[in-house]
């Protein structure tokens, strides 16, 4: 701590003048290696956030936080709001090859094809025929989209959705070049040969390290993008906020790494510290079919009444995050203050007395619960917590199993665990992108082994509603099923927390912690 608190007292953020008037390229820190670099496969912020910059689909998250038109320069949409056709702007691959609709077919098409390893072709089955496709009911060919010519898309969705031009903004929805992936199938994982169409191109790309990307020439909109390029290093909360004071970085903290606990509260009182909503929510995920004690909602239940969220949020976290007692975050309008009381110990032990009776079981014959974690030091601070407010509520032993990323979500993928710390930010701002991650127990997002009848009932319902009120009712109905049921239990609402530097302009940043740097300035000189 004395360590700590000598480098924020050195901590300046106007001691860094540039060393001459040629731009300079963003230097921002991301932490891990990302999971893929194929629009198809990214599932995790770091792809994401990598993928709005090396591709672009036909609509994408303008200026104001709203979807707006990209590659698609006009829509058409029928009476019944079921049947889009997108007209293509002329636009170029990186390697001078025009976009056409036959790439955003392919690509889509590839997704469903039940051989292809994604865990995002559920957010392709709005379109018709889409899931039959991936669970190998139908052809992949038979999923209705439509390509009359290469700069003609026509999409015929299962019923007419409200969010429909917001979730095309998401990766899954970009087109991949089709002569690419049809001569190398694995042209995503080198820089070598590696061919997007957005508003940087990948330059450099050395594993686990750095990634650098510079300004795309053929990008239809380059005359708006003002960067040369971003720099991307791999390195610890730690390091990065060292680096940051250093003048190494221009960003540091939220959305693509964390800022380290202990600094949070004096950057609070420098005045330093940024602070936005995040549509996102911290839970442990359960594997219900791990062991006979999680397989019951009574236990789940118990465990999550034990948990004290405000002393997380207050006292850990320190950055305006919110105590969770409901999944989808309070500002989409399903409940303000969430499904339970958080902290209550007293009814927690209640509920586990109640399961003991019903079931015959000796509070001695608990078993001991494990938490696995990806390795980070918030991460480890946040569990801790969680493992000593469960003994000291419910006296059942709780161990910890810290893992690198990869390895983590390997395992949740895999149900080789009892208890995992996750989260999920959202890909747009509808309420069904959260509810929907744990719709069927073989999605590739529930991993928790649980299913509802009523559950997916009501989400089916929710998209034949046209009454805006009426479809948050059921949406809200649906909510309670799930934390009635308790396959997760939800932790804290997340908020966005970083440091830039003076001189960075016209970063868009949006509550679905989307950064998108395409528009962004760096003053060439001075302050820094």
């Amino acid at each position: 701590m004395r360590c700590l608190l000598l480098i924020l007292l050195l901590f300046t953020l106007s001691c860094c003048p540039s060393s001459n008037t040629q731009k300079k390229m963003l230097r921002i820190n991301i932490k891990d290696e990302p999971q893929s670099l194929d629009p198809r496969k990214a599932r995790d912020l770091n792809s994401v956030t990598l993928m709005h910059m090396l591709f672009e689909g036909l609509s994408r998250i303008g200026k104001d936080g709203s979807a707006e038109l990209a590659l698609a320069r006009e829509i058409q949409v029928s009476e019944d709001g079921r049947i889009y056709t997108f007209h293509l702007r002329p636009t170029l691959w990186s390697d001078g090859s025009p976009v056409t609709s036959f790439d955003f077919a392919r690509s889509w098409r590839t997704m469903l094809d039940p051989a292809f390893p994604t865990d995002l072709a559920y957010q392709l089955y709005v379109i018709k025929g889409a899931k039959e496709a991936k669970t190998g009911e139908f052809s992949s060919d038979s999923v209705a989209i439509q390509t009359p010519d290469a700069a003609t898309l026509i999409v015929e969705l299962q019923e007419p959705i409200p969010y429909f031009l917001e979730l095309l903004t998401a990766p899954s929805f970009y087109p991949v070049p089709l002569a690419v992936d049809e001569k190398n199938g694995n042209w995503t994982e080198s820089t070598s040969g590696y061919v997007s169409n957005g508003p940087f191109v990948l330059r450099a790309w050395e594993h686990s390290n750095t990634i650098q990307v510079v300004r795309n020439p053929l990008y239809w909109d380059a005359k708006n993008v003002h960067l040369p390029g971003i720099e991307m290093v791999m390195v610890t909360p730690e390091t990065e906020f060292r680096m940051f004071q250093d003048c190494q970085l221009d960003w540091a903290g939220s959305p693509l790494s964390n800022l380290p606990p202990d600094s949070v509260p004096h950057l609070k009182e420098r005045q330093n510290l940024q602070v936005k909503p995040l549509l996102g929510t911290y839970f442990l995920r359960i594997n219900t079919l791990s062991n006979p004690f999680l397989s019951h909602p009574l236990t789940r239940r118990a465990l999550a009444f034990s948990i004290n969220r405000e002393a997380i949020t207050e006292h850990i976290l320190q950055g305006g995050q919110l105590p969770a007692t409901a999944l989808v975050p309070p500002t989409m309008g399903l409940s303000a203050n969430g499904y339970f009381n958080d902290a209550d110990s007293q009814k927690a032990k209640d509920i586990l007395e109640l399961y003991c009776e019903r079931e015959e079981f000796s509070k001695t014959e608990f078993p001991a619960l494990s938490i696995l974690y990806i390795a980070d030091e918030r991460n480890h601070a946040i569990v801790m917590a969680l493992k000593e407010q469960i003994e000291n509520a419910l006296g059942i032993q709780v161990d910890l199993e810290p893992a690198e990323r990869k390895i983590f979500y390997e395992r949740v993928s895999k149900k080789q665990y009892q208890l995992a710390a996750g989260s999920w930010i959202a890909d747009f701002n509808d309420p069904i992108n959260f509810l929907d991650v744990f719709k069927f127990k073989e999605g590739s997002t529930n991993n928790t082994g649980w299913e509802n009848t009523k559950y997916i009932e009501c989400l089916n319902q929710s998209v034949l509603c046209n009454n805006l009120e009426e479809r948050k009712n059921i949406l809200r109905d649906a909510e309670r099923i799930l934390i009635d049921q308790m396959p997760l239990i939800p932790i804290f609402h997340y908020a966005l927390n970083y440091l830039q530097r003076p001189g960075l302009e016209d970063i868009s940043l949006s509550p679905l912690g989307q950064i998108d740097f395409r528009w962004c300035k760096l003053e060439e000189e001075g302050v820094r």
